[in-house]
Parts: C-alpha cells; structure tokens; sequence
C-alpha cells in the first residue's frame, strides 16, 4: 500500500550517475536510480523499497512509474547527452519474465526521443532467472535494439554460467574489485582473470566504486571500457546533472 500511495504522491525520484569512457574521460552515458523520500520516514534505502516491491509482487509497477520518471526527465537529458549515449535502467527477474514485458519495452523505447539513447538493461548476476526464458527473451531484446549488462559480476552464486548461457553487451565490474586494487589481497588476479575473460567474450568493461585516480589508472591500464563511481560523479537529481561537468584527471 505505501509504495502504491508513493507511486501515485510522486515521492519517488530518479538520479543519474555518470558513466565515462576510460580512456578520454568523456562522459558517454549514466545509470538511472530511482530514490524513495517518505513524507514521514525520509529516504528510504533502495535495496529495502526493491526488495519489498518485488516480494509483494509489485515490481513491475515501480519499474513502469520509473519509466515514466525517465521519460519526464528524457527531453532535458537529451541535450547534456551526446546521441547513441548509453542508459543504464536496472531490470528485476519480476518484470523480465512478465507477460507484459516486451509491450511494457516497446512501449517505454517509443516514449524516448527517437535514435538517441541506447538503452542498456542491467540484470544482477544474484538474481535468479529462468535461464530457458531469459535466452529468448536477450534474443528478443537485442532485434529490438536494447543492450544487456550482467551487473555486480562476481558478486553471485552463477556467475560463469551466465556468460556461458547468454549473450550480453557488458559485465559491470563490482566495486568489491574495485575497492580491493591498490591493497595487498589476492583480488587482481581475480580481476585480471575477469577482465581476460570478459575480453575472449567480446564484452565491453564497466568498473562500478571508482573512488581514486590510483584506481581509474591501474583500470585504464588493464583495457576497461567505462568507469563509473563517487571519483567521477556522484548519482545527481536532473537539476544537476544537466550541468554537471566531469573534474577528474590522472595527473598525466
């Protein structure tokens, strides 16, 4: 009842957190977010409100409220983004394997200024999904002219099972990994051995948690795509996202 009376009170909001491209530094897309301020208990953390919605079925209506947040916000973010910009959205198995789905991605895609977002939908490798559907459907997807990115890799118990079973466009590197370079762990080769494979599978780099210029350098190094985290931009309401500017530097 409450995330229903939010959807309808507008209490929900999106931010957007910037992605860059490792070697210029250009921003070349962002991750959309969607945030919770209850008239009484203020910001409410995302993973309870996610949580709780797709527990309660409830899913597929917060998903199709933030759509139309985007598309609120698409006419503004077009003229910050440079067209074919990626758009990082965050699907739930909820909403992936409803009967809506496919309309609901239609439906979502011609709402958007035409040819100039390139929508990714970012899947977590910790949910469960059913791996027979879920092949036909990033098929699907994908003649459609959406792209997938496995997000939090290595954070889940199918990890390697998921690049061996689907197609996908990017692996969105943990920030567990990311926190981890610079220290003395055993984590780099992990993440050498990562990015290795994710290279042999033809797919593009996110690294997620960037929070130093030590760690955007060693990433630059080892050959990842995009980079994203509080070092190059924290996840910004529109207001100031729309003039926002990247004031990073490797100190080259």
């Amino acid at each position: 009842k409450e995330i229903l009376t939010a959807i309808k009170h507008d209490q929900f909001y999106v931010v957007y957190q910037p992605v860059v491209d490792a070697q210029s530094l250009r921003m070349t897309g962002l991750e959309v977010l969607m945030r919770w301020k209850h008239p009484v208990m203020g910001e409410i953390p995302p993973d309870a409100f996610i949580n709780f919605a797709e527990a309660q079925k409830l899913i597929v209506p917060l998903t199709l409220h933030l759509f139309d947040l985007i598309i609120r916000d698409a006419p503004v973010l077009q003229t910050v983004l440079p067209p074919g910009a990626k758009f990082g959205i965050n699907i739930a198995p909820g909403h992936l394997h409803a009967e809506s789905f496919k309309e609901d991605m239609r439906a979502f895609a011609a709402a958007l200024p035409p040819d100039h977002f390139q929508i990714v939908l970012e899947i977590t490798e910790r949910d469960m999904i059913n791996h027979r559907e879920a092949n036909q459907l990033f098929e699907w997807l994908h003649s459609e002219g959406f792209e997938i990115a496995i997000d939090d890799f290595g954070t889940g118990h199918s990890a390697l099972i998921y690049l061996e079973r689907f197609t996908m466009d990017y692996l969105k590197i943990d920030r567990g990994f990311v926190n981890a370079i610079g220290t003395e762990t055993v984590t780099s080769p992990v993440l050498d051995a990562v990015l290795t494979l994710a290279e042999r599978l033809n797919m593009l780099t996110v690294a997620e948690g960037v929070e130093t210029p030590e760690q955007a350098a060693w990433l630059r190094e080892h050959g990842v795509n995009y980079l994203q985290g509080y070092w190059i931009g924290r996840p910004m309401p529109l207001e100031q996202f729309r003039t926002w500017q990247p004031d990073i530097t490797l100190g080259e």
